[in-house]
């Protein structure tokens, strides 16, 4: 009689599903050499964050599922050759019983493009949301990287919004104030549905690429508020009130995050040109000096935004093109 082999084989190369225990350093590594250029102190934290889970091995599964860190994707594909993670695309949920999954960390290894494994990694990864009940897939993608936007392209995705990056240092000078004609004060409470009401009429593509526009977003809650002060981390909705109390703009601030503080400006079409400015003001004198960096994330098509932020000392880092793909 043969004798079985009892010592387990590894998998087989090529495309298979994520296994964070065996397979999370790699993609930590991967994602460093093929981003490496667009890594700021958060996302350079990120990865050192990945290397150190990488290192608990089996125990590495069971403490992320009770959340022992949100960030990181714990499904998806990756491509493996020779036991070495050469390809990469993560995958979740944009929410609790969403129908919207996400994509991100599409990466091949440098050495090993032009082999279509990016194209067979993504159509696997659809394929993989699909069973899991995904009717929409979303993913941002550098708006220069004209290969990722021609594989994404021939996979089906429709362009859906281009965002630029605005960043200004928060040790700059902040800028003077100057009396407005509208009412910039905190909002209250009963005001969330008209901010959100706002937000779907001027950015009905999200605030962020990540996750579709939800009431939660707005709506004053005691369990998120203590989530964010256990975090360390502050929000703040401001918005500007026009005569008959009509809510002309509103600015969220973000505090605590992991790449520096957030804004994110809302202007109504009635009032456009004149609200942005008072409300970036308040919010950066708001802030105060800061250590890190205060970021802005808004439309590139909003040339009147643009000009006021480039005059408050705000630089465009980086631009990104939001895309989506139905799955019906």
């Amino acid at each position: 009689m043969t004798a079985r082999l009892l010592v387990p084989t590894s998998p087989p190369d090529g495309p298979q599903p994520l296994d964070l225990a065996r397979h999370l350093g790699g993609v930590a590594d991967l994602i460093e050499t093929c981003f490496a250029h667009e890594l700021d102190e958060g996302g350079r934290g990120f990865i050192r964050e990945l290397r150190f889970l990488s290192q608990l091995g089996p125990w590495l599964p069971p403490l992320v599922a009770l959340g022992l860190s949100r960030d990181i994707w714990t499904q998806g594909l990756v491509w493996v050759e020779r036991g070495r993670v050469i390809g990469s695309v993560s995958t979740q949920m944009a929410g609790p019983q969403s129908t919207t999954w996400l994509i991100a960390n599409v990466a091949v290894h440098p050495e090993h493009r032009r082999r279509g494994i990016a194209f067979q990694l993504m159509q696997a990864t659809l394929d993989y949301v699909r069973q899991r009940g995904a009717q929409e897939v979303s993913l941002q993608v550098d708006g220069d990287n004209a290969g990722a936007l021609a594989l994404y392209q021939r996979l089906g995705f429709a362009h859906v919004a281009t965002h630029a990056t605005w960043t200004r240092s928060g040790r700059a000078a902040l800028p003077a104030f100057v009396p407005s004609a509208f009412d910039i004060r905190l909002r209250a409470g009963r005001e969330w549905l008209a901010e959100l009401n706002l937000a779907e009429l001027v950015r009905p593509e999200g605030l962020t690429w990540n996750r579709p526009l939800h009431p939660m977003d707005f709506r004053p809650a005691l369990r998120r508020r203590l989530e964010q002060f256990l975090n360390g981390q502050g929000e703040e909705h401001w918005v500007a009130v026009a005569p008959g109390d009509r809510i002309a703009g509103a600015l969220s601030i973000a505090t605590g995050q992991p790449d520096g503080d957030r804004l994110i400006l809302l202007a109504h079409p009635a009032f456009h040109g004149q609200v942005e400015r008072p409300l970036l003001v308040r919010g950066l004198r708001r802030l105060g000096a800061r250590l890190g960096h205060v970021r802005l994330e808004h439309p590139t098509h909003d040339v009147v935004a643009a000009e006021t932020l480039a005059a408050l000392g705000f630089t465009v880092t980086r631009t990104l093109r939001w895309l989506r793909r139905g799955l019906r």
